[in-house]
């Protein structure tokens, strides 16, 4: 038998600014969803990241009996933002499974912080800070809508809601 092997892969050089960037960017993404699996673990369930760029959400968690489970969306940064980018608020899923995990480096404490908002709770934390971007974008000191969900350098009220709710989490 011959087997024969595939040509070797012509990518873009792993030390271009454009793989550099965009491997930082997909590292960071995957440590934070790396962080919050291995933190729902840590709690008695069963927590399955998904293959990289499916859509809908980045991972699956289970109690161990198999009866109850969520799908989590995981939104990560490095360093301490007040903000995390979303999809806009029509593509943020709102079914009773569906779960949002945002987690945040904090540099100073040399740990993740994280917030967990319900789908229905993500989606209208969208939709305010994009109809605060339109009072902007009428003032003209804006130019367009960037679909965020605003938790505050120093924490809003609800930020604190979703500190605590991720904190206290569980199936």
């Amino acid at each position: 038998m011959i087997v024969r092997l595939a040509a070797p892969c012509r990518c873009v050089p792993v030390n271009s600014d454009v793989s550099q960037h965009m491997s930082q960017h997909a590292l960071i993404g995957i440590a934070g969803v790396h962080y919050v699996a291995s933190e729902l673990s840590r709690r008695g369930l069963i927590a399955l990241p998904t293959t990289k760029n499916l859509p809908a959400f980045d991972i699956l968690v289970s109690n161990v009996d198999g009866t109850k489970h969520a799908n989590i969306q995981v939104k990560a940064s490095s360093k301490r933002v007040a903000f995390f980018p979303m999809p806009p608020a029509e593509k943020v899923r709102t079914g009773g499974r569906d779960v949002y995990v945002l987690v945040r480096w904090l540099e100073s404490e040399a740990r993740y912080q994280g917030f967990l908002l319900t789908g229905k709770q993500a989606r209208a934390a969208v939709e305010d800070a994009c109809d605060r971007q339109r009072v902007n974008i009428r003032n003209g000191t804006r130019t367009k809508e960037f679909p965020t969900v605003h938790v505050g350098l120093q924490l809003t009220p609800a930020a604190v809601k979703w500190e605590r709710a991720w904190k206290n989490w569980n199936l």
